[in-house]
Formats: C-alpha cells, sequence, structure tokens
C-alpha cells in the first residue's frame, strides 16, 4: 500500500503546513501574488487537486525561490504524483536554506520509502524526528518503517505509542502497532489495535486482512472467514494497476476455509459449505483474472484441494495440472511443489501409481528437504506390495525430517509385511519416542510384538494404548490375545467382552 500525507485525513495535513506557514511568515512576508499562489497551493493539496497544488506552489515558488514552504509543498505534491526524483529534488532545494524543516526530511524520507531505498528513509525520517517530535505523522511512519522493515519492534512501539497519542484518529498508526504487538505474541493487543483502526476507519480493508492474519495464528478459522469477508466488501484500488478484487482476500479465504474443513469437530454439514465456499471464491478470482500469475495459478491450486478433499479425484487431477500449466516454463510457482505433490496423491488413489510417482519425484526435486514426496513414494510401492522400495522411500523421508513419526510407522508396517518383525519394532519405538501419546504406535507396535510371541511386551503395548485411548476396542482385543498367550485366560475374557462393549 503506497502510503502519503492523506491517510491521516485533509485536516491533519492542513494544520501541519498552515502551521508552519505561520511560522515563516514570522521570518519574511510573501508578495500578494506569492502569497495568493501559496495559498491557492495549500487549498488544492487539502482537496487532493495534486496537479492544481503543483502548478500554484510552483508559481510561489517562481515568485521567491527562497520560500522553503513553497518549495515543501512543492514537493508534497509531486510526491503525491509519484514523481519521486523531482520531488526529491523540491525538498533538498528546501533543505538547502534551511537543514531543520522537519517536513522536508520527512517528505524526502516517503519518497525514498516509495522508490525502495529504505536505508536512506530511515535517515530521513529520523531526521523529521529529532527536529519535531510532536508530528504525528513522522512518528507514524517512522514506527511503521521499523515495524515492517526491521527487528527494532521495540522502538517500533515507541513510535507508533507516540503517533497514536498525538492523533488518535490515524487508523494506520493502529493497524502497524497491532502488527508490532503480533510480532512480540501480544495476540490479543494485537487484536484490539486492529478493531481500533477499524473503528477508526472501517474502509481499511488491510486492518480487516491484518486481523484474519492474526486470527489464523490463533487458529480461530471461523472469525478469520469473517475479516476476510469484511476485507473483501471494503476493498477498493488504490492505484491503476491494482487489481479490481481483493484477489489475496479471497485466496487467503479459501486457505482458511480448507484449514478449518479439515479440522475433527467441523460437522459434514459446515465442512460441505467450506468446501463450497472454496470453489466459489476461487471461481471468483478465475472469472475476472483467468491469466493473472501467481494468483490465478492459486486459484486453480486451492480449488484442487478442495475437489481433492471431497475425492472428487478426476476433477482435481485435471484442476491441478491446469495451476501447473500456469507456471512459465523453466520457472518455480510458489504453489508449484504442493500442485505436484497433491495431483500425485489423486492418482495414487485411483491407483495409478505409475503416474503418481512421477509427479512425487518432481514435487521432491523442487522442495528439496520436504519429507512429504518421499512418503507418498514409499505409499505408492507399498500399495503395489513392493515393499522394500517403500522401506528406502520411507528412509529418505525420515533423513529428511528424523522426527517424522509417519514415516517410521510406514517403514515398521513395511517390515511388518516382509517378516521383519524385530526391525518393525525398532521403527514404531521410534514412532513413539517422537509421538509419546499416540495409541496406534502402541497398538502397531502390540501387534508386532505378538508376531515374535514376545507376550508381555505385547501387553505392555496393549495397555498403554489402553491408556490413552480407553474407548480403542482393538486394543482391547490385543491385550486379551497377549493375556492368553501368557495364560491368563480370565483376565483375556474381560478384555474381549470389553472389546464387544465398545464395537455395539
Amino acid at each position: 500500500m503506497r502510503l502519503s500525507l492523506r491517510y491521516l485525513g485533509i485536516a491533519v495535513t492542513l494544520l501541519s503546513v498552515a502551521v508552519s506557514s505561520a511560522s515563516a511568515q514570522s521570518r519574511y512576508t510573501r508578495g500578494p501574488e506569492a502569497e495568493a499562489a501559496y495559498r491557492a497551493g495549500l487549498e488544492h493539496f487539502g482537496q487532493e487537486n495534486w496537479e492544481a497544488a503543483l502548478a500554484a506552489f510552483s508559481a510561489a515558488v517562481q515568485a521567491d525561490d527562497t520560500d522553503t514552504e513553497a518549495l515543501v509543498g512543492r514537493g508534497d505534491s509531486l510526491r503525491e504524483l509519484e514523481d519521486y526524483s523531482n520531488a526529491q529534488q523540491s525538498y533538498m532545494s528546501a533543505l538547502l536554506i534551511n537543514d531543520q524543516l522537519a517536513r522536508a526530511h520527512y517528505g524526502q524520507g516517503v519518497c525514498f520509502r516509495e522508490s525502495g531505498d529504505i536505508n536512506s528513509a530511515f535517515a530521513s525520517f529520523n531526521n523529521a524526528a529529532d527536529i519535531d517530535r510532536n508530528d504525528p505523522e513522522i512518528a507514524a511512519d517512522l514506527g511503521g518503517l521499523l515495524v515492517n522493515s526491521t527487528e527494532d519492534v521495540i522502538s517500533a512501539m515507541r513510535y507508533l505509542d507516540m503517533a497514536i497519542e498525538l492523533d488518535p484518529a490515524n487508523a494506520i498508526a493502529f493497524r502497524n502497532r497491532a502488527i508490532a504487538h503480533a510480532r512480540l505474541g501480544e495476540a490479543d493487543e494485537a487484536i484490539a489495535d486492529l478493531e481500533k483502526a477499524i473503528e477508526v476507519d472501517p474502509t481499511d480493508y488491510e486492518a480487516h486482512d491484518t486481523l484474519a492474519r492474526i486470527q489464523i495464528a490463533e487458529e480461530e478459522f471461523e472469525l478469520a472467514i469473517d475479516a476476510y469477508a469484511k476485507a473483501i466488501e471494503v476493498y477498493e484500488p488504490e492505484e491503476s494497476s491494482d487489481p479490481s478484487l481483493f484477489l489475496n482476500g479471497y485466496l487467503e479465504r479459501a486457505g482458511v476455509a480448507l484449514l478449518l474443513a479439515v479440522e475433527n469437530d467441523t460437522s459434514a454439514e459446515r465442512r460441505q459449505e467450506l468446501y463450497d465456499m472454496v470453489i466459489t471464491d476461487t471461481e471468483k478470482v478465475l472469472e475476472e483474472y483467468p491469466d493473472r500469475m501467481p494468483e490465478s495459478g492459486y486459484a486453480f491450486y486451492r480449488q484442487g484441494q478442495a475437489l481433492r478433499l471431497q475425492k472428487r479425484y478426476g476433477e482435481a487431477i485435471k484442476t491441478f495440472t491446469e495451476a501447473i500449466q500456469m507456471v512459465p516454463g523453466g520457472r518455480d510457482g510458489p504453489y508449484i511443489a504442493d500442485a505436484y505433490l497433491k495431483r500425485g496423491i489423486c492418482w495414487h488413489y485411483q491407483g495409478q501409481d505409475s503416474l503418481a510417482r512421477p509427479d512425487f519425484e518432481q514435487a521432491a526435486s523442487i522442495r528439496f528437504e520436504d519429507p512429504l514426496p518421499h512418503l507418498w513414494l514409499g505409499y505408492s510401492y507399498a500399495q503395489e506390495e513392493d515393499y522394500w522400495q517403500a522401506i528406502e522411500n520411507y528412509g529418505d523421508a525420515i533423513a529428511k525430517t528424523p522426527a517424522f513419526a509417519l514415516a517410521h510407522v510406514n517403514r515398521g508396517l513395511a517390515y511388518m509385511q516382509l517378516g521383519e518383525y524385530k526391525k518393525a519394532v525398532d521403527n514404531f519405538n521410534e514412532a513413539i519416542r517422537h509421538e509419546p501419546t499416540n495409541p496406534e504406535h502402541y497398538y502397531k507396535r502390540g501387534i508386532a510384538h505378538l508376531k515374535r510371541e514376545e507376550f508381555q511386551k505385547a501387553l505392555d503395548s496393549y495397555d498403554l494404548a489402553i491408556l490413552y485411548d480407553e474407548s480403542s476396542a482393538k486394543a482391547h482385543r490385543g491385550a486379551a490375545v497377549a493375556l492368553r498367550g501368557l495364560d491368563r485366560d480370565s483376565l483375556a475374557v474381560q478384555h474381549e467382552n470389553l472389546a464387544r462393549e465398545l464395537d455395539q
């Protein structure tokens, strides 16, 4: 978002210029024509008529090229017209006359920031703040630059506190302070600041967007969906090159809907509503911008995710393919590895593992450190009963992420299929080490111990499975088998009866 004088409101802008003008008048008096031109510049600037303001301030400068306030006004007008080079020259002309002009240093800082020269922007904003510690716009922009461009959150907070104290109607200062709170792990304070920003300016779509992001971090997905809905509603393009729709809002809302849909406590009815939301949001993006990268590619990718989760594998394959084809040749889009991985998963569930594996391998080559493509390669070989190859791929996944319990479990299951029960136990133990509260790991280890006729170890495994999940009928049945192996038939009967009750 391009920030400027305008975001503090016309009243504050006029006030700051008028105060500087009054100070200037104590030093000299303009001629009638210069005064008229300068006053016209103020009026046009306050009405956001940038071209007219530029012409008026330029006329004032032409009448008196030592008029620093007119030079600053001309710089501000050029800055609003995004003519940063000429704006800089106007500010510099003023500073050569008087290097204590806070507004000229500030204007330079904005030009540097918008041109991408962050270090020079810091220097200029700091100069401005040293000269005038009571200008809320200077404090707000310096705080905003600190919080968004550095790790110095504490200093950012200090300037933003000052800006808000000087101007409680500065929505962007509240938003930036919320970001600072979020980076300090203060979610409640961040949300409170964003709510205040929205109260001050309900049309600030970035405040709604930031609120949604913080709510996602807090796993408040329903609230995040609502915040994105508001951001989409109030969004208006700021530049002619900006999209007419808040594309990221639609795409991020679709992403949150997917997160919520896969939560265990989401009802089937709500889950379907969320999938429908994903389809609707992504179609909206594609209808307006079918070929815009990366947004259109993301839209296909999100849509493919929703279709895959509904087990509409054929449609998902087509959509993931469209997402992949959106990426120009020789380039890796930000979603491309996931698109290959998930298309491969769809092929796998259709039983087409010879098609799935190249997609998994492509995903692995793009995202080298990701264990998931190797895990799915293991699944594909296991499905074809090539367990030794599956074990090799599970090992590759473990090499990427040694604490990846799921890979240890599946390698253990592959060893079970090969009759290598001791190796299976070792792998289940690794899974337990990384996920010690997961009852499934103990249950599977119990099976391996039974195969080795290690009945006491099997019983210990099933007992732990039951401790973590008392409702596990299969764990009670496994315990019964182990108990019979230990000639403890009466206790085995108790577990068998419990298993029958749990099955009912």
